[in-house]
């Protein structure tokens, strides 16, 4: 680790947030770069290693006792994207919605429970984040989450991961405003049909797989759809230079009524466990390619989920109430939002890189921490070589320690 001697200049776009104050403001600044840039991305890693962090104490209670509003904080970072064009959502985008299981040691903070994690194929310890996540052929970014909590099978009154999603729709619908035409989501998603109702009220269209036990009719008779496959002829097409075996047909599907599907077979070199896909979507009149490549728009919220745990913490969050939780989680999204950008050309910047990895645009705000650690030392030559390695030193003193009490 080095020491981060300022603000990533990206973070200069909180200047403008009303629901921070001037010295919140300051923190916000302070956790954003730390995220990003920080080795140690808890509270007191952050504290430590960005210079300009008043005290551990002091951003521990920014996070957990300071009156500000996260969900407004939230919606100015959405109204500041769409300020630029690069940034802009717009109704030819998507909405996708997924949740991601971010695995813990102990039990003292929100929502931890045991959950099945497809990313690891087994059961884990951890807390279950719902996310509702824009995309476009030109930029990607989250929207809005909800943290999921088990209760006991007794509780009527708890909220279930479908009451969460519907939840969700209501507060991007009614007080976001965002234009996206189309929800994507996965095949536990398209099993409720609440989810796929609630969202053609609001006039807009879904895709979801189905899962393979599903039922539809056809010829009169239920059956399932895998057992539908097996019985259809296809037809071969092309669609983004992959190949696909495709049969699409109007049917009524259990929960979800009359929807187009689309069985497609994608043909591929690699072992793939089940390169079959089960469609459904309410756009009924829809070309069959376009269902099949606005589906594939999913994978930007995966690459999402990887990066944030990878480079900016999402499983690093320590803090056992909800609230601090919340802020950390809202925080992550704006410095996931602001990196992307290029610094340079604005107070927001414009896109750097359309590439779905996070990875060039961490090294790009990494050089500029480390060219601000030189001009810190330049700009501090009265204090000598000698005083400013003390300094430096300090810090990796502590950073090892604190490795060694970790492992």
């Amino acid at each position: 680790m080095m020491p981060i001697t300022d603000f990533l200049s990206c973070t200069r776009v909180f200047d403008e947030f009303e629901s921070l104050s001037s010295a919140q403001r300051h923190h916000a600044k302070t956790y954003a770069t730390g995220l990003v840039a920080a080795s140690n991305k808890t509270v007191a890693g952050i504290a430590r290693e960005v210079l300009p962090a008043n005290s551990k104490r002091a951003l521990n209670k920014f996070l957990t006792e300071y009156d500000w509003d996260e969900q407004q904080f939230n919606h100015e970072r959405l109204e500041e994207l769409q300020k630029h064009g690069e940034t802009r959502w717009s109704k030819d985008g998507y909405i996708v919605l997924d949740d991601t299981i971010t695995e813990k040691a102990g039990d003292e903070v929100p929502g931890v429970g045991h959950f099945y994690d497809h990313a690891e194929g087994d059961t884990v310890w951890g807390q279950d984040l719902i996310y509702a996540f824009y995309a476009d052929e030109k930029t990607a970014y989250p929207l809005t989450f909800r943290l999921y909590e088990k209760q006991d099978e007794d509780d009527q009154d708890h909220d279930t991961k479908y009451d969460l999603a519907r939840e969700i729709v209501t507060e991007l619908e009614e007080e976001v405003g965002v234009p996206a035409a189309t929800y994507l989501f996965d095949s536990w998603f398209a099993h409720d049909s609440g989810l796929s109702e609630h969202i053609e009220s609001y006039g807009k269209d879904w895709i979801g797989p189905l899962r393979s036990n599903r039922q539809v009719t056809y010829g009169g008779e239920e059956i399932r759809v895998d057992a539908l496959f097996q019985r259809i002829d296809t037809v071969e097409r092309n669609i983004e230079d992959e190949t696909y075996h495709i049969w699409t047909k109007k049917l009524p599907v259990s929960q979800l009524g009359d929807v187009k599907l689309v069985i497609a077979e994608k043909e591929t070199d690699e072992d793939e466990k089940n390169p079959v896909k089960y469609l459904a979507t309410n756009k009924i009149d829809a070309p069959t390619e376009h269902v099949i490549r606005s589906y594939g728009m999913r994978w930007r919220i995966e690459t999402f989920f990887e990066d944030s745990k990878q480079d900016l913490g999402l499983g690093d969050c320590e803090m056992q109430t909800d609230e601090g939780a919340s802020r950390h989680w809202h925080l992550l999204m704006a410095a996931y939002s602001l990196v992307r950008l290029d610094p340079d050309s604005s107070a927001l910047g414009t896109v750097r890189s359309k590439t779905s990895s996070l990875r060039a645009n961490l090294e790009h705000s990494l050089k500029e921490a480390v060219y601000n650690l030189l001009s810190w030392v330049r700009d501090n030559d009265d204090r000598g070589v000698d005083d400013l390695m003390t300094e430096i030193d300090h810090l990796f003193v502590h950073s090892t320690a604190d490795a060694n009490v970790q492992s």
